[in-house]
């Protein structure tokens, strides 16, 4: 079987601590014909001299040299911009490969055609190299997985278990350089490895062996330390879970529901330690996100989304369903029960939230409580306001005590502040008496 070139794309930002070690393992691989391209980012340190001098020993390497730092996102695309080989291999500077790592991987893709990436169980070393365990395994035996199985499984558990660039590869052609790290046209701040997979992952299965052929360093001088990424980590992953709904992962709305409350625990999680951290507003919009979702899922407004969650979140739609209890949205009721006062205002407010509650299904009867001694008064004033909009089938109550009319659940349609439920509605849908109920 022929050999096809693969690019080994390394890129680096004052790296000369590990630097060697990643290029080393570049140039060892028992897979001769790669091409081995390196990135540098405008490094201030020992860098420039490393790279150079690797150059000036192996014709397979190319140096592209940024003369002002363009960022980790900017120098990643270009070294995918630039490769010429058939497969993409990144490396990044801290991490080592396998001496057979792309031999193995590149055998995998050769052996099942239909797979969009290869990869490979991965260890954890420190700085200097010392190995402090493995990564689990995603599974006991070499061979394919499902795209669509791995990337939900990814997706519900908000876990990156393919791992970082460095353990993976892919062909050149199945990605797009200009939008690499851009779904929905915005970019990913750190989760740009799960975007790729789940790129490639939506469009067929991979192959993975449990062989250990890469190693990852952990230092303190790493971004994954920094409260700035941190942060916005679990916002990536709000998006990457609507942005992969519509690439077909996910497809029934409870694993949504699961990926969307995993990503709120984590969230709140991360909130709790940057309580008084200025980075914590990352933290705050993902769990308003993961919210937002949330409730869209239990209307039935998902069905329906159109464009970006970090978009459609924010606008009225959507920030109308977060104007009631979100209890509101978690159940359909058996009754939705009104008692308004005897007052035409009120009882106009009253059926247009009926009306409401009835277009927004969440709840299978309309009921209206009203007192004994004023329910022949109450009866043409109702009438006058049902006849004003579109028809609605209510059950009027004679009852001096509604808030213990029903047994749990039901749900309360009230004013906002009215208290004649006596909170024993397990939900309640709030309204205006000017008669916008939301």
């Amino acid at each position: 079987m022929s050999e096809p070139l693969v690019s080994i794309l390394i890129p680096t930002y004052n790296g000369e601590r590990h630097l060697k070690a990643a290029l080393r393992s570049a140039r060892d691989q028992t897979y001769r014909n790669v091409e081995i391209v390196i990135g540098d980012d405008g490094s201030s340190d020992g860098t420039p001299r490393i790279v150079a001098a690797a150059a000036a020993e192996d014709q397979r390497i190319r140096v592209v040299r940024h003369e002002s730092n363009i960022g980790a996102h900017e120098n990643l695309r270009r070294l995918f911009a630039d490769a010429r080989g058939e497969y993409v291999k990144y490396v990044l500077h801290d991490d080592v490969l396998a001496t057979d790592c792309v031999r193995e991987l590149v055998r995998g893709m050769q052996d099942h055609p239909e797979a969009t990436l290869a990869f490979s169980r991965r260890s954890l070393i420190d700085e200097n190299g010392r190995q402090l365990g493995l990564f689990p395994a995603v599974r006991d035996r070499a061979g394919t997985i499902d795209g669509l199985t791995l990337g939900n499984e990814i997706l519900t558990s908000c876990t990156n278990s393919i791992g970082e660039f460095t353990t993976a590869l892919f062909r050149r052609d199945a990605l797009d350089p200009s939008s690499l790290w851009e779904p929905d046209g915005r970019q990913i701040d750190v989760v740009t490895d799960v975007k790729v997979w789940l790129e490639l992952l939506a469009r067929g299965p991979a192959f993975f062996t449990p062989r250990t052929l890469s190693r990852f360093r952990r230092h303190p001088g790493q971004n994954t330390h920094n409260p700035w990424t941190v942060a916005r980590g679990e916002r990536d992953w709000v998006r990457m879970i609507d942005w992969g709904t519509r690439l077909g992962f996910l497809a029934d709305a409870a694993q949504r529901r699961t990926a969307y409350a995993t990503v709120l625990r984590l969230a709140g999680e991360r909130l709790s330690h940057l309580a008084n951290d200025a980075n914590r507003g990352p933290s705050l919009e993902a769990i308003f996100l993961a919210t937002a979702a949330l409730v869209e899922l239990e209307t039935g407004a998902a069905d329906d989304a159109d464009g970006p969650l970090w978009a459609r979140a924010h606008e009225p739609a959507s920030l109308g369903r977060l104007t009631q209890q979100l209890e509101v949205w978690a159940r359909t009721y058996p009754v939705a029960l009104a008692a308004p006062a005897l007052d035409p205002v009120e009882i106009g407010a009253t059926i247009a939230a009926l009306r409401a509650v009835a277009a927004a299904g969440v709840a299978e009867k309309l009921a209206i409580a009203v007192p004994a001694a004023v329910l022949e008064a109450a009866v043409p004033l109702i009438e006058q306001a049902l006849s004003e909009g579109p028809d609605i089938d209510v059950e009027l109550v004679p009852s001096d005590s509604p808030g213990g009319l029903l047994p749990h659940p039901w749900l309360a349609v009230a004013p906002r502040g009215s208290r004649w439920h006596l909170d024993r509605g397990a939900a309640v849908w709030g309204f205006d008496l000017a008669g916008n109920a939301s």
